[in-house]
């Protein structure tokens, strides 16, 4: 038997040619990923002077106005800590990270930054301590101008400094390698020119000044898309899915779709007052979104209120949200109401009414509420599980209050009551399970 041939000179040259090429391109494609993510710029934190503070009261006013629109409060305390000294914990299935100390203690907090290294953290998402984990919404804050953003840090250097250092990450794997993992998820996802917000068509009128100011507002300060756009591969935020509605990482609630559909049935002067005082004829907020309105939101100009109203209301729905509501009269709600219809009578009529249209602005409708209707039935199962209260806001000083049902319904009557309120008085979405009651205990607490 003849022994194999050996491979020929040519083989070997084209092989070597074929892993030649396929090492260019891969070159060349991450090439185009770091350049992409802007390259060297975003990594070289600027050294300047520590600084020396303003004496211009309008402009600590100002931005004392700015961190309150752009929720810092909420995410920089802890639960019964003080104010915007961090460490309040964020968890994700990534792990539990924790938020900075923005005080000017110069150990702990921003002591020793300069405006040049404040101003690179919010527009790129790196600091003296590294890579940002993308829970810091830089790529949103990106988009602040120059002025807002030195109002933003004298206000913030004002306060009284707290030497409070930040429990350490509890990362997995390799999320725990910051700068390495944020480094490849930089690559992949973060692209610093990109606009989060659609522009209008160049055919038709210039946007107005009220537009563009509630734009700058929505995806800028207020970072709205953080909640509730849908997420992609890797926590990213694909311009796909923007404003499309999305369950918040570790909290339980669900943020619903923003846009001119969802909004319809509202007038932008009741978007305003809602953003600014909790409740609306069309229903109120609780959880989340109680928490937002609470901290920051209330505290809206009525000019400012009004602009992300009008902004809202103008922006087209995602094409996942599009084929949500063509589905949502698939598997009814009302296939599983079982005692459902009982149970309300005893427990909801009261307050919500026979009919599901609520009393005025302290019991909010049921019939016709989008929350109720929405793509996930997680905020209603919560709800009955767990009660809520809408925020104490200028508008609404003495809120009532919704009873938790834990211990009085079993999470067959939760399931049931919830298919009955989302299938009675012509509403129309799908159908919520004993498992999806089930899951909402563990997060009883967020």
């Amino acid at each position: 038997m003849s022994p194999a041939p050996r491979r020929s000179g040519f083989s070997r040259r084209r092989w070597l040619l074929s892993a030649a090429v396929l090492a260019l391109a891969g070159f060349a494609l991450a090439l185009w990923l770091f350049l992409a993510q802007g390259g060297l710029t975003p990594l070289r934190v600027p050294v300047g002077e520590p600084w020396q503070g303003s004496d211009d009261p309008g402009q600590i006013a100002h931005g004392a106005y700015l961190a309150r629109i752009g929720n810092c409060l909420t995410c920089h305390t802890s639960r019964g800590g003080i104010p915007y000294a961090g460490s309040r914990p964020f968890r994700s299935e990534y792990g539990v990270l924790y938020s900075s100390n923005l005080t000017p203690d110069p150990e702990t907090g921003l002591g020793e930054w300069s405006l040049a290294e404040f101003n690179h953290s919010l527009r790129h998402g790196v600091s003296r301590t590294g890579l940002l984990y993308p829970a810091f919404p830089f790529a949103h804050f990106s988009h602040l101008t120059d002025e807002d953003v030195e109002a933003l840090f004298a206000f913030l250097r004002q306060l009284p400094p707290v030497r409070q250092a930040a429990p350490a990450n509890a990362m997995s794997a390799p999320a725990s390698w910051r700068n390495f993992s944020m480094f490849g998820w930089r690559m992949l996802f973060h692209r610093p020119s990109a606009v989060i917000a659609q522009v209008p068509d160049d055919s038709g009128p210039a946007p107005s000044q009220a537009w563009q100011r509630g734009r700058y507002l929505v995806d800028g300060l207020g970072h709205c898309a953080m909640c509730h756009s849908g997420r992609g591969a890797l926590q990213s935020l694909p311009a796909s899915r923007y404003m499309a509605g999305e369950h918040i990482t570790g909290q339980g609630w669900y943020a619903p779709p923003l846009d001119r559909e969802a909004l319809a049935h509202w007038q932008e002067p009741e978007l305003a007052y809602y953003l600014r005082n909790g409740v609306s004829r069309h229903g109120s907020a609780y959880g989340s979104m109680a928490e937002v309105i609470f901290t920051s939101t209330q505290f809206l100009t009525e000019d400012d209120a009004l602009a992300m109203a009008i902004y809202l209301k103008t922006i087209e729905p995602a094409p996942s949200v599009r084929h949500d509501r063509r589905s949502a009269s698939r598997d009814p709600a009302s296939a599983g109401i079982g005692n459902g219809m009982n149970v309300y009578r005893q427990q909801c009529a009261d307050c919500h009414g026979l009919d599901g249209r609520g009393r005025g602005l302290d019991y909010p409708p049921l019939a016709g509420n989008r929350l109720v209707m929405s793509a996930s039935g997680v905020n209603p199962i919560r709800m009955v599980l767990f009660g809520g209260v809408a925020p104490v806001t200028g508008g609404n000083r003495q809120p009532h209050s919704m009873p938790p049902y834990l211990t009085w319904l079993s999470d067959r009557e939760v399931a049931e009551v919830v298919n009955y309120i989302r299938s009675a008085w012509g509403n129309q979405a799908s159908a919520v399970t004993i498992d999806d009651v089930r899951a909402q205990h563990s997060l009883m607490l967020h």
